[in-house]
């Protein structure tokens, strides 16, 4: 199972309805897109910038160097499906089984 099945198949298992802390289910999933995209940019540009500074002190690749590299084939069916799990990481809310159409419980 792919990390974004994964997420999808555990959000459709809790039980009850979705708290909410605004009046408005728009207002609420914006929030929420925008917190969770915060936490994953802040986690991903500390593990970029580690292993550039890593890889070219040990290597002597320029990081300009680095940062042009292509992927193809396994390499870019890896990182497509990185691409994929994040969507569903930072969507989780639109996949929510637990909310209601309308948005309330």
């Amino acid at each position: 199972m792919k990390a974004a099945e994964a997420i999808v198949t555990l959000a459709s298992l809790t039980r009850g309805p979705r708290p909410f802390s605004f009046e408005n289910r728009e207002a609420e999933e914006v929030l929420n897109v925008a917190l969770a995209l915060l936490v994953e940019l802040g986690v991903a540009f500390d593990r970029i910038d580690r292993l550039e500074r890593l890889l070219a002190e040990r290597t002597g690749i320029s990081l300009d160097d680095l940062r042009a590299t292509d992927y193809d084939g396994a390499a870019g069916a890896e990182r497509q499906a990185a691409r994929d799990a994040l969507m569903a990481r930072v969507l989780r809310i639109a996949l929510d089984a637990r909310v209601p159409s309308d948005g309330r419980g």
